[in-house]
């Protein structure tokens, strides 16, 4: 027993002098473990794979719960969040329609699985906690300024091989929570020029409301009611994820809608089938369709520039061709785009676009001339001589023509007087007035 009464002693002071040491070894693992929470959304969005895998570049498949990243980065990095908040109130374009509910568990979320990541288009200042490359230098969309832009000749027009696809070929339509997509079948091929030839992936819409357009790109800072983006991946890689963030991996072509009296009958055959994917994460097969048809008929006029991706992931490498020719939809159907989907927990799927984000250096490159028919509306207004300004020439010049008539004839008659009356009138002060 008296062998065993120092033991005690030892341990009361070595617990007691390294219980500092514990907790900073404590703390220095807790800090990681935070650090690797915050970055768990980036790698469920890139070990998702599948079909929803090819709606990842501009619209990935999987819903949108931003719930689930927002709770986080209120707690960890309240200044971010602050900012964050602060912005949106004054960026419309980063504002839903309905409030998002402050739950941070979706009820789709079990059910479907972690998918893509955890993005909204409400918290869009929070997208680099979802993918790192949000936060990159040469992002998309961008404010094209045509003033601007710089001509190059050696942009061509733009060839579209097998896009006329015929109705018995069907086509995949979903619904997948951030956008209306349609699945491409293999065999639709575009050449931006030599020896630069693209596979067609799948195309997608972004929209606005009723009273707010949508369009992700602008054009001096005006946004258009919505925008149509057709995702290409390089035929130099065998698969879309090898292209994804490779410089030129992938290309977009991306075109304006814009609105007019007459319905747009290749449009119609998208939007009459809105209904049936109404909810998040339906689908359904239509008939194949002339998928040209969705873009602007001028395919020489574009402008051309390298961007990203406009969701996450954001990758950087993507080449955009933004026509300059608008492709014009009924006020109707812009009304039934805006208004026909879902997206999470029961929230209308509006104002799904992003933010413009600064060039930081880069250089829109043009087709054609920028110059005062460089919008992508036509501008009459600034011409040579337009027909307003020829019959205001006319009238001018028949104008003073009379003016001169008037004048001789006054001179005239001023001589006949003088006389013929004499020096009678010669007192009169009419008359001295006119001498």
């Amino acid at each position: 027993m008296a062998s065993l009464s120092p033991s005690p002693g030892p341990l009361l002071v070595i617990p007691a002098a390294t219980v500092p040491l514990l907790l900073l070894l404590l703390l220095v693992s807790a800090h990681p473990q935070g650090l690797s929470g915050m970055q768990e959304n980036p790698s469920l969005g890139e070990s998702s794979s599948g079909e929803d895998d090819l709606g990842v570049e501009d619209l990935p498949s999987q819903e949108d719960a931003p719930g689930e990243a927002d709770p986080p980065d209120g707690e960890d990095r309240p200044e971010v969040n602050s900012k964050a908040k602060k912005e949106d109130s004054l960026m419309l374009e980063d504002l839903p329609t309905v409030e998002v509910p402050e739950d941070s568990q979706s009820p789709h979320e079990n059910k479907k699985g972690s998918g893509h990541g955890l993005w909204s288009y409400r918290g869009t200042l929070l997208w680099p906690q979802v993918s790192p490359a949000c936060a990159g230098r040469f992002q998309s969309p961008v404010d094209i300024r045509p003033e601007l832009t710089s001509f190059c000749r050696a942009l061509q027009p733009l060839e579209l091989l097998g896009y006329e696809l015929q109705p018995v070929q069907e086509l995949s339509l979903c619904n997948n929570g951030h956008t209306v997509q349609l699945t491409l079948p293999p065999g639709l091929k575009m050449a931006l020029g030599p020896g630069q030839e693209y596979q067609a992936l799948q195309l997608h819409l972004h929209w606005g409301t009723s009273d707010h357009p949508g369009s992700e790109h602008t054009v001096n800072g005006h946004r258009f009611p919505a925008e149509i983006h057709v995702v290409h991946f390089s035929t130099a890689f065998s698969e879309f994820h090898e292209a994804l963030g490779r410089p030129g991996g992938l290309a977009v072509l991306a075109a304006f809608l814009q609105e007019s009296p007459e319905e747009n009958s290749a449009y119609e055959q998208l939007l009459s089938h809105l209904e049936d994917i109404a909810e998040e994460g339906t689908k359904t097969e239509i008939p194949g369709l002339d998928v040209s048809a969705l873009l602007p008929s001028d395919l020489s006029r574009y402008y051309r520039y390298e961007g990203s991706l406009t969701t996450p992931p954001c990758s950087q490498g993507v080449i955009w061709t933004v026509f300059n020719q608008t492709v014009k939809l009924s006020a109707q159907q812009l009304h039934t785009l805006s208004v026909s989907l879902w997206g999470t927990r029961d929230s209308r799927l509006q104002l799904n676009f992003r933010a413009t984000q600064p060039l930081n250096g880069r250089t829109i490159e043009a087709s054609f001339p920028a110059g005062v028919d460089s919008s992508p509306e036509p501008v009459h207004t600034n011409s040579c001589l337009a027909a307003g300004d020829i019959l205001a020439l006319v009238f001018g010049l028949l104008f003073a023509a009379t003016c001169v008539a008037f004048l001789i004839h006054l001179r005239k008659q001023h001589r006949y007087l003088w006389s013929s009356l004499g020096t009678v009138f010669l007192s009169n002060p009419e008359f001295q007035v006119c001498k």
